[in-house]
């Protein structure tokens, strides 16, 4: 396995996942990147130099990068701007090839009543161009 994509939202649990993936690509040698899609509304063009929340997709994405720092790990983080989370994951999965997405959801309702998820985990199950672990935060 040479890259993993995290889909990267700075949620507690995603800093719980980046830590854990931080251990698991030591031992396996792979590079971790992650990518936060920043939806860019229809006021914008998508690919304008400075969208609204661009300021903060940023600091989360360095407060991610020390993350891994502290686990050891060098990463790449990205920003990519699209009109939807599904498909701007889909799109940089495929243009940096990755060989494992993984991204992470609250369960709303039990697996078996929808083992796709919804939404967002629907569209990137269907249309990954590589596997995909869906980690799913614990019910409280």
């Amino acid at each position: 396995m040479r890259t993993i994509l995290m889909a990267y939202r700075g949620s507690e649990y995603d800093k719980r996942v980046l830590r854990w993936l931080c251990r698991y690509v030591k031992h396996t040698r792979a590079n971790l990147r992650l990518v936060h899609v920043l939806v860019v509304g229809y006021t914008h063009e998508v690919d304008t130099p400075e969208p609204p929340g661009v300021r903060e997709a940023e600091q989360m994405l360095l407060e991610a990068e020390h993350i891994a720092q502290s686990e050891g790990v060098v990463i790449a983080a990205d920003i990519v701007q699209a009109r939807e989370v599904g498909p701007g994951l889909v799109s940089e999965a495929e243009e940096v090839e990755a060989d494992l997405l993984v991204l992470t959801d609250q369960r709303r309702l039990l697996p078996e009543e929808n083992p796709l998820g919804v939404g967002v985990v629907a569209y990137v199950m269907r249309h990954a161009p590589c596997p995909v672990w869906l980690c799913y935060e614990p019910l409280s």
